[in-house]
């Protein structure tokens, strides 16, 4: 089954359901994603998890950076995470994401229509996003920077020898 991320926009926010596993293999189409509504004035995004069945660094990290992004820019607003249960809510609060956003563990459902995410050829995430993505989480809390220094030094160092 491949992963897929469904989204419908309003005027007030942006829902995203997530299904299957969310990694640097896929994420890419949500990073641009959540640029490119950020960029058009969207300060709301609510992130469905029910249908997730694992998330990885890279793609926690393209949500801390939105996340960091609203709450530096003060327009009001945040990121909403539904949800969230078992592995996926303990990675949640074990990297401290459960800090900067909002969440809900308990099951809610959207009936709102959803489209697909256009998956682009280039589906996965480039070397910049997952950099960005763990440099993101390395700066939320001491204890993310201990354990994704190593990632962010070594994407440093492969980044210089190009």
């Amino acid at each position: 089954m491949e992963t897929c991320f469904k989204v419908h926009v309003t005027p007030d926010r942006a829902f995203i359901k997530i299904f299957n596993k969310a990694s640097y293999l896929n994420c890419n189409p949500l990073r641009k994603f959540l640029d490119e509504q950020s960029k058009n004035g969207q300060t709301r995004f609510v992130l469905d998890f029910q249908e997730c069945t694992s998330m990885d660094s890279t793609f926690l990290g393209i949500i801390v950076s939105v996340a960091l992004r609203i709450r530096k820019d003060q327009q009001g607003g945040g990121v909403v995470l539904l949800n969230l249960r078992g592995r996926n809510l303990e990675t949640v609060c074990n990297l401290g994401v459960h800090q900067i956003t909002d969440v809900c563990s308990s099951e809610v459902t959207n009936e709102t229509e959803l489209e697909n995410l256009a998956l682009a050829k280039d589906a996965s995430a480039d070397q910049c996003t997952i950099y960005q993505a763990h440099k993101a989480l390395m700066n939320l809390n001491a204890k993310n920077l201990r354990v994704f220094s190593d990632v962010v030094n070594y994407l440093e160092q492969k980044r210089e020898n190009q």
